[in-house]
């Protein structure tokens, strides 16, 4: 009977398996409550590496879309007001878009704080104006 102690084993044992060994055991191992896994990490950080430009050319389009969206809103008030202050009539559709169009402007503008100068005004026309054609019944 062959009798061989821990120390023999592991003295005997290639480094190069060990280390195979470590990096199947850590793939291996997800502790299930803190959802801990060591290869998370590290793809994590390899794909942060290889997407930076990326990222950085996404907020760049994220910024400009942003602003192709403020001024649209912007543009769609303002003219929408113009109009009606020359005396245009809009049918009930075009009231509808322009008042949800004002609103969503208004919710970006409370959420980020933004300023929006002439819009306030030209929006509390647009409503003044809507709650008395309605009261006339013209829209």
């Amino acid at each position: 009977m062959i009798k061989t102690t821990l120390y023999e084993i592991m003295s005997k044992m290639n480094p190069g398996y060990v280390t195979i060994g470590i990096v199947i055991l850590l793939s291996l191992i997800e502790i299930s409550p803190l959802k801990l896994n060591p290869w998370d990490r590290l793809l994590r950080w390899i794909g942060s590496k290889l997407n930076s430009s990326t990222e950085k050319r996404l907020a760049t389009v994220e910024t400009q879309l942003r602003s192709m969206w403020i001024n649209d809103h912007r543009h769609c008030i303002l003219t929408f007001a113009r109009e009606a202050r020359s005396g245009i009539e809009h049918s009930s559709d075009e009231w509808t878009n322009v008042l949800n169009i004002a609103e969503e402007y208004e919710r970006y503008i409370n959420t980020s704080g933004a300023t929006n100068g002439i819009i306030t005004q030209d929006t509390a026309y647009i409503r003044n104006l809507y709650q008395e054609l309605s009261r006339e019944h013209r829209i």
